[in-house]
Parts: C-alpha cells; structure tokens; sequence
C-alpha cells in the first residue's frame, strides 16, 4: 500500500476508534447483557486503550520522526484522551461514573499497545 494511503487509513481507523471508545464509555449500558468474569470491565479498558495507542502511534508516525518523543507523545495521548473520558462519565452522564481503576486499566492499555509497537519496530525496523 502507498505510504500516503497507509497514513489515511491509519487516521481514519484512529478517529473511528477515539470516537468508538467514546460512544462505548458514555452511553447507558444498562441494556447491555453483562458478563460475568471477574473485572471484565478492566479487560475492555485495557484492550481499548492497547488499540487506541497502536493506532495513534501508526498514523502519527510519519508525523513524529523522534521515536522516543513519539512513544512519549502517543503514551500521554492516550492516558489523557482515558482521563478525559472519565471526567465526562461524571460530568455528562447520570448512568456513569469516573473510576480510578479504569484510568488504571486505560493506562496499562496504552503502555501494553506501545510496547507491542516497540516491538514490532524492532522486528521490522520501520
């Protein structure tokens, strides 16, 4: 694929997920059957924000030559884009709640997608 392809998808996929995770963090779930594995809810927070960060970091890169201020900069991104969210579970639903262990998960999420990044560009020398 054309680089310049390769990074509008990458965007494109990257807005779709941002927006994605927002929908799913904001809205009532009540209708949603619930599943009964313990912290569950952490497991989603944690892959959300895995995909959430591998996306940003391969659009971005292009953009952000430095490797370590790209892993920096996509790392903040995304614990501050799981900050955010939480802030506006308690301001704008009444369903929702801010969670400190979601941030946590969120956190663990974005530090487990990046790190599978650093290790795809070892292997592949992108």
């Amino acid at each position: 694929m054309e680089p310049n392809k390769k990074r509008i998808l990458f965007l494109a996929l990257a807005v779709f997920w941002s927006i994605s995770i927002t929908i799913a963090c904001l809205v009532s779930m009540s209708e949603v059957p619930t599943v009964n594995v313990d912290q569950f809810d952490k497991i989603v927070h944690l892959c959300f924000y895995a995909v959430f960060s591998i996306l940003w970091f391969q659009y971005l890169k292009t953009k952000i030559r430095n490797t370590k201020k790209l892993f920096l900069f996509v790392f903040f991104l995304s614990v501050l884009f799981g900050i955010l969210i939480e802030i506006c579970q308690s301001l704008f639903t009444e369903s929702r709640q801010a969670d400190m262990k979601d941030v946590i998960a969120n956190t663990i999420g974005a530090f487990l997608g990046l790190a599978l990044m650093a290790v795809y560009n070892k292997r592949f020398k992108n």
